[in-house]
């Protein structure tokens, strides 16, 4: 299967559909303009626990900031 990428400015690029967020992969440079890149391990989605807090289910332990949150999107757009 071939398939073509371009980087973006911050040298990122899109996979194919067979590759997933969090993958392991190995880099092998097969020659002069030639990368490959291979599955090493894939992503482990991690299991949360559910548990019921105020009448309410939730998943994760600790409550996270909407703020925080907020802030580090507003960051991450001005940045570009």
């Amino acid at each position: 299967m071939k398939s073509m990428t371009k980087l973006d400015t911050r040298l990122r690029g899109i996979f194919p559909s067979n590759f997933c967020p969090g993958d392991v992969l190995e880099r092998e440079i097969a020659g002069p303009g030639v990368v490959l890149f291979r599955l090493i391990k894939s992503a482990e989605a991690p299991l949360v626990k559910a548990r019921k807090w105020r009448g309410k289910v939730m998943g994760a332990k600790y409550r996270i900031d909407p703020g925080i949150i907020a802030s580090a999107i507003r960051a991450d757009r001005d940045a570009r």
